[in-house]
C-alpha cells in the first residue's frame, strides 16, 4: 500500500459519497469552507484507492492535526468491501496502520474524532496512540410513526403543547440562528467562537441545498432555532439556540421534530444529534428514542509536545 497526498478533490469527494464511513465532514468542501489548513492522506493499493483521512493542522509552532470548528466527525473512511469480514478487517488494520505511521512522520501532535462507523482504533493504539470514546444520539428515521412512539412521552407532550399554543416552525435566514444562538451562549456568560467559520460553512451549503434552519416563531417573536445540515444518508444537528426571555418548554422539540420530518421527506434515513456529552443536552436529545452511539478518538504527541499542549490549544483556540 501507498499513502499520498490527494489534491484531486473530485476524486476524494466522490470516494466519500461511496464510502460507508463517510460523512459530511469528510468531504474537500467542508474542509476548505472552514479556511483552515488541511491535508487529505489517500490510501492506494495496486492504483486503487481504498481508505483516506482528512485533517486540518496547525503549522505555525508546533504542528498540530486537528478537526477544523463545528466538525463533530473526521479521521479515516474505508472504500466498501465485500467478501469474508477476516479480510475485510485485515485490510482496513493495514491502512490505519499505515496512515497512524505517516501522521506521526508529519505532526508533532494529533487528535480526531471518526465517523460513528469507524469501530476499530486498536492500530492506532499499537502505533502508540490514545484511544477515547464519546457519544451520540442517532435517530433512525425511516419510518417516523415509531419514532413518535418510542419517544418519551414527556417529549410528545412538549411537542402537541407547542402546537396547541400556535407555535410555528418557519425557515428563516442564518443569521437568525446564529441570534438564538449568541444568546444561549451570553446566558451562559459565554462567547460564540469560530462565528466567521459558521458563516463560511453555511454559504457553501446553501448553495449546495445541504442545509436549513428551523425557527421556532410566535407573535412574530423567535424562540428558538434548530440547524441542520447533511449528506446523503444522515441529517446532522450542527447548532441550536433560544431566547430565554420567549422561552417556551415545547418551541424546540417541535423544531427538532419539524427538521426530521423535513429530513425523511428529502430520503435521508438517520438523524443525528452530533455528539451528546454534556448531562443536559444529552437529557433533552435521549427522550426523542435515538440509539445512545459511540464514537471513538484518537489522541498521540512526541514527548517534548505533551507539556506544551495545554496552553498551545489555548491560545490557538483548538478545541479537543
Amino acid at each position: 500500500m501507498e499513502i499520498i497526498k490527494i489534491i484531486d478533490w473530485e476524486e476524494w469527494d466522490d470516494f466519500v459519497s461511496k464510502s460507508p464511513q463517510g460523512t459530511i465532514f469528510h468531504m474537500s468542501y467542508w474542509l476548505r469552507a472552514s479556511g483552515k489548513n488541511f491535508v487529505i492522506y489517500g490510501c492506494y493499493d495496486k492504483g486503487e484507492l481504498v481508505g483516506g483521512l482528512t485533517i486540518a493542522y496547525s503549522k505555525k509552532g508546533i504542528k498540530y492535526a486537528h478537526h477544523p470548528p463545528w466538525t463533530p466527525y473526521l479521521g479515516i473512511i474505508f472504500k466498501e468491501m465485500e467478501g469474508k469480514y477476516t479480510k475485510m478487517l485485515s485490510i482496513q488494520k493495514k491502512i490505519c496502520k499505515e496512515i497512524a505511521r505517516i501522521l506521526k512522520e508529519d505532526f508533532d501532535a494529533v487528535y480526531f474524532n471518526l465517523s460513528p462507523y469507524v469501530i476499530d482504533i486498536q492500530p492506532f493504539i499499537w502505533e502508540n496512540f490514545t484511544g477515547g470514546i464519546r457519544y451520540t444520539y442517532i435517530v433512525d428515521i425511516s419510518d417516523l410513526n415509531k419514532v413518535w412512539r418510542e419517544m418519551d412521552r414527556k417529549r410528545r407532550n412538549d411537542i402537541i403543547s407547542a402546537r396547541k399554543e400556535k407555535i410555528k416552525i418557519i425557515n428563516s435566514e442564518f443569521k437568525d440562528v446564529m441570534e438564538l444562538m449568541r444568546k444561549s451562549f451570553e446566558r451562559q456568560n459565554k462567547k460564540i467562537q469560530f462565528e466567521k467559520e459558521a458563516y463560511s460553512y453555511n454559504s457553501i451549503l446553501e448553495r449546495k441545498g445541504m442545509c436549513k434552519s428551523f425557527i421556532a416563531e410566535k407573535d412574530g417573536k423567535f424562540i428558538s432555532a434548530v440547524y441542520i445540515i447533511w449528506d446523503k444518508r444522515c441529517a446532522y444537528y450542527l447548532l441550536g439556540g433560544y431566547d430565554s426571555e420567549e422561552a417556551h418548554h415545547g418551541a424546540t422539540a417541535l423544531a427538532v421534530w419539524t427538521a426530521m420530518n423535513f429530513a425523511r421527506n428529502i430520503g435521508l434515513k438517520y438523524f443525528d444529534f452530533e455528539g451528546s456529552m454534556i448531562p443536559e443536552v444529552e437529557h433533552f436529545f435521549r427522550k426523542f428514542g435515538g440509539k445512545l452511539t459511540p464514537y471513538y478518538s484518537v489522541r498521540w504527541s512526541r514527548i517534548w509536545v505533551k507539556p506544551l499542549e495545554g496552553v498551545y490549544r489555548l491560545v490557538k483556540g483548538i478545541k479537543w
